[in-house]
């Protein structure tokens, strides 16, 4: 895929574009990198990688590069947790920006978000999603530290995004209820009616062999579940 990376930090902009790189894609870098020698050299991106604090600091022609490559391209928003950076945003109104609604009209552009910090396979893993024809919002994938769920495709992967974790529709189910979660312990008895339905008391017995299996599994991959009672989280 070929990628625009516009960032004004010198660190993530190294980061984000040597695991870009490591996954076949191609890569520029806004502003344009020391030693790049391609950078008079035309580029049209399919994905813009845009970090929150670019819009604010940029100068007027990398502004303009940008508005003109995502007349085509799809656009990954790199957004911070902090509330300075939500502060800043352009929709809320208060940015520093010379240029308030060219800003707010590029973000108004977005397709996805991730949040910073982030690992490797969760860059990864959104790249991979919004590679996709039609494809463009965030929803089909969840991640949580290296694990990535593909929603759409019901599959599960950790760290390594060509290897999913093979798992049954019910293994998978129980994962999914458990990563939107988001740390928090579920039940068995939450996760029986959300995996297997309710009023069936010889489900109990497969939803039992279930999560006995995910847990195997999980295990091998090299991610833990953890069990308090009868209580189950991720991580």
């Amino acid at each position: 895929m070929r990628i625009l990376l516009a960032t004004l930090n010198v660190a993530l902009r190294n980061a984000a574009r040597a695991t870009l790189d490591s996954a076949g894609h191609i890569v520029r870098t806004i502003p344009a990198n020391d030693d790049d020698s391609e950078e008079n050299e035309p580029f049209t991106a399919e994905l813009v990688i845009m970090d929150d604090t670019f819009p604010q600091h940029a100068d007027r022609h990398d502004l303009d590069l940008i508005v003109t490559q995502m007349m085509n391209a799809k656009l990954l928003y790199l957004r911070s947790t902090n509330l300075d950076a939500a502060n800043d945003d352009p929709r809320n109104g208060t940015t520093d920006s010379p240029d308030t609604a060219t800003d707010a009209g590029m973000l108004s552009q977005i397709d996805d978000e991730l949040r910073k910090p982030f690992s490797d396979s969760e860059l990864l893993a959104h790249v991979r999603m919004l590679s996709r024809t039609g494809v463009s919002s965030g929803s089909s994938i969840l991640t949580r530290g290296d694990l990535t769920l593909d929603v759409e495709a019901r599959r599960a992967f950790y760290g390594r995004l060509d290897r999913p974790i093979p798992l049954s529709p019910r293994e998978y189910a129980a994962l999914e209820m458990m990563v939107r979660a988001d740390g928090d312990y579920l039940s068995f008895e939450e996760l029986l009616e959300g995996v297997c339905g309710n009023g069936f008391f010889e489900q109990r017995d497969v939803m039992m062999t279930v999560m006995r299996s995910l847990e195997r599994k999980l295990h091998q991959a090299g991610l833990f579940m953890t069990q308090r009672g009868d209580r189950y989280r991720i991580g």
